[in-house]
């Protein structure tokens, strides 16, 4: 009986402190007030980086740090962003930039995708390490499992910092987005 009540009193302390860990309320509302309960804190992503690239980070810095990416395109979304968006990939790395024009140079970094090794983050996680590297790693931030067991570190614009990985929980793909539609 003990168990079961320990169990049960365990359970209600996860739900007291994090119901986002299981989908209870994900609302902005909510994250602010969870900060104020929490000892962790919210993400800073321009701290972040995937490879050495940072968000908002021009064309010409994304060269100077990786060289000429593999290809380059640019195309208008009508639909979520309202702007051209340019994609640079390069081999395990896919980084997408925003403009009001369709000139590649003048895109800003708003998404950074890395399924590759090659590419770690600026705290040396990378993709093949095992999850709990990453959470040591941003042990001191904010973060939930979604509901596909990804460890995420979100930011108020629904954006934030992606571990995904695979059934031996080992990350597959690190994804640092700035905000999403």
């Amino acid at each position: 009986m003990f168990k079961k009540l320990a169990a049960g009193i365990g359970f209600g302390i996860l739900l007291a402190v994090n119901p986002i860990a299981i989908g209870e309320n994900n609302s902005s509302n909510y994250r602010s007030n969870l900060l104020d309960k929490s000892s962790k804190e919210a993400i800073d992503l321009s701290k972040i980086s995937i490879g050495d690239i940072k968000l908002g980070m021009k064309e010409k810095d994304i060269i100077k740090k990786l060289g000429k990416p593999k290809s380059r395109t640019t195309k208008y979304d009508d639909v979520c962003y309202t702007s051209y968006i340019t994609t640079w990939k390069y081999n395990g790395l896919e980084i997408e930039g925003l403009s009001t024009s369709n000139n590649a140079s003048k895109s800003e970094v708003h998404q950074i995708s890395a399924s590759s090794s090659r590419y770690p983050t600026e705290n040396g996680v990378k993709v093949g390490d095992r999850i709990n590297t990453a959470q040591k790693a941003y042990s001191t931030l904010l973060s939930t499992i979604d509901s596909e067991k990804n460890l995420v570190y979100p930011n108020d614009a629904y954006g934030g910092l992606l571990f995904s990985t695979n059934k031996h929980r080992r990350i597959r793909e690190i994804r640092l987005v700035e905000a999403s539609c």
